[in-house]
């Protein structure tokens, strides 16, 4: 009674229109839907109602309206215009509090009980197409047959479609505002929109033919639409991947307690699992294991439909899970959580589901907008959620894990994702490398003094490009320092494996920057140690041996530490020698092409 007393205005307001407008009706369901709703928001608008009222008596007819066509309506649910996923038996997104339903009364009549043939066909039966990309495919046709049905009103199929007829479509693609997702609707096509448009018609058609449907065009496919006809645009790389860099993320953290407990959870484990937003709302109370181990936290991945995913989490994760347990048993009844999630929904119209991803996203805006969370642009942060799956991607990679043990905890059906990531990780480690080799490098003279020297300078003495060393960076990373050497020049030290040849022999070819200065004081520290144990122990010799290569690392050490460097040998003297060399091996090639024709003679 309270929810019917809080909407009688909504209630008498549309009482009111009916009775003067259509007072000859037995039921609203007598009235095209379309008509009705288009007639009472004119009506409304016209009597000075503000747009935000206008909305809620729109939300109020539509429930009325949905609760009759749900009441009286004995047909199965495929046999409807509007299709309610809840009533198919069906996976879906329980995380989503809008599509929910899939609404054919967009299509032209006579096209209508194919497009839903062909839905049921491949959602239900098939099973080959999920929901939400039902959704999607539901969208971009819907603008195809109501082009088709334009100019060909007396076609109840496709069997005459032509090449000139996709033509004349494709040309209509590129030259009207985008339909479909309210969020792009009336913007102008991208070519991600003509690109998809092409390819759900193109996948239509084909299904059509393969299976001998009568409506299926007589022409093959092939003919039809051409790999020409789609536009190119680039595809997904390191640059238009959005992931939530530290940066952003320690504000989040600075103001995460501002956040509702359960919201706080979400973006926990958001940023710790990987997991996507739909995977973790929908998690179950008994998602958390331990093992010898440690912890895991076990879930769905609906994308690639995998049940029992599990991914290891940290103890002060496990906690958190551990806390929202409690939280959940205790506030959950049969009746509001039936289904046992650990984040459900326990009042409204989304009682007994879990939490939605718009509830997440919008706390989040929220946060960012009231405290100034902002990105390195200075723009207010706009969540994306699955910044935070691309985040712990990220992360991983950074950590040095493998790039296949990524795609399995990722559940990615393809490394080309996660090799994305490794890209991302490759550019941020050149850049910080950069950094600190331009901050602190040094090398060792020949004389085996310490002295400064930055990553341009020494790549210039061994006649290398910048680019090159960039591209092999791991390659020529060593434990002690980078081998900055040409690949044409064989390594005079190879063989010494006792002590690190590069700075035993003073090679010009070696580079030490800010990133190994950890590497030396943890070698000085151990160096230190020994010599006090062999001291004490009095292996005075012992001690002895091992002091100038103490010395040597902490000349190293402070030569980073102060950004003192070393040169070697310039070019021009380095290149006089090369000279010599390779005139003497001219010399003794011909000394010996002298002596073979003399035995020879």
């Amino acid at each position: 009674m309270e929810t019917v007393w809080r909407r009688s205005t909504a209630i008498n307001r549309l009482q009111r229109f009916i009775l003067e407008f259509y007072s000859d009706i037995n039921s609203i369901l007598d009235i095209s839907y379309e008509k009705f709703l288009f007639h009472y928001k004119t009506h409304l608008f016209e009597g000075g109602c503000s747009k935000l009222t206008v909305k809620g008596y729109v939300q109020l007819y539509n429930r009325i309206h949905d609760f009759y066509i749900d009441w009286y309506d004995g047909r199965s649910e495929t046999e409807k215009d509007i299709w309610n996923v809840r009533k198919l038996g069906i996976d879906y997104n329980q995380s989503t509090s809008t599509d929910c339903t899939l609404n054919f009364n967009s299509v032209p009549i006579p096209f209508r009980n194919l497009l839903k043939k062909y839905v049921k066909s491949r959602v239900l039966i098939q099973e080959s197409l999920s929901w939400g990309s039902a959704i999607q495919n539901m969208a971009k046709l819907q603008v195809f047959f109501k082009f088709i049905h334009k100019k060909y009103p007396n076609w109840e199929g496709l069997d005459q479609l032509s090449r000139n007829d996709i033509e004349q479509f494709i040309e209509f693609l590129r030259t009207h505002p985008m339909g479909g997702n309210s969020n792009y609707k009336g913007q102008a096509p991208s070519a991600n929109y003509i690109c998809r448009s092409i390819t759900f018609l193109e996948t239509l058609i084909d299904y059509l033919q393969r299976f001998g449907w009568e409506e299926a065009p007589i022409k093959p496919v092939r003919l039809l639409i051409f790999p020409e006809d789609k536009p190119k645009y680039p595809p997904k790389s390191k640059d238009n991947v959005k992931y939530i860099s530290d940066f952003v993320w320690e504000q989040i953290m600075n103001n995460m307690e501002k956040l509702p407990e359960e919201i706080r959870q979400i973006i926990l484990l958001l940023e710790a699992t990987g997991f996507r937003i739909s995977d973790t709302c929908a998690l179950k109370i008994d998602c958390l294991i331990q093992k010898d181990d440690g912890w895991w936290i076990v879930g769905e991945q609906r994308k690639v439909k995998d049940k029992t995913h599990r991914v290891p989490v940290s103890e002060e994760i496990a906690k958190v899970i551990l806390t929202q347990q409690e939280l959940t048993k205790r506030k959950s009844s049969p009746d509001s959580n039936p289904n046992n999630y650990l984040f459900p929904t326990y009042s409204g119209t989304r009682k007994g589901q879990p939490i939605s991803r718009e509830n997440v996203v919008n706390n989040l805006n929220k946060l960012a907008l009231e405290n100034n969370i902002v990105d390195e642009k200075g723009s207010i942060y706009r969540c994306k959620p699955h910044a935070f799956r691309h985040r712990f991607g990220v992360n991983l990679i950074n950590n040095g894990m493998n790039i296949l043990h990524v795609q399995k905890l990722m559940a990615h059906a393809s490394p080309e994702m996660t090799l994305v990531y490794a890209q991302i990780h490759d550019t941020t480690l050149r850049r910080e490398w950069e950094k600190a080799s331009n901050n602190g490098a040094v090398k060792i003279q020949q004389g085996g003094q310490v002295v400064e020297t930055t990553l341009e300078q020494q790549a210039v003495e061994n006649g290398l490009e910048l680019e090159w060393i960039r591209h092999n960076l791991d390659s020529i990373r060593l434990d002690h320092g980078f081998c900055i050497k040409s690949p044409k020049n064989n390594c005079d030290y190879l063989e010494e494996t006792l002590e690190p040849p590069c700075i035993k022999n003073s090679c010009r070819s070696f580079h030490v920057d800010r990133t190994f200065l950890d590497f030396y004081n943890e070698q000085i520290l151990k160096i230190e140690t020994d010599i006090a144990i062999y001291q004490k122990s009095g292996r005075n010799r012992s001690a002895e041996i091992i002091q100038p290569k103490l010395k040597k690392y902490k000349e190293i050490r402070d030569g980073i530490e102060t950004n003192g460097g070393f040169y070697g040998l310039p070019k021009t003297r380095r290149e006089l020698e090369k000279m010599i060399i390779e005139r003497d091996e001219i010399q003794w090639q011909t000394k010996i092409q002298i002596l073979i024709h003399y035995f020879e003679v």
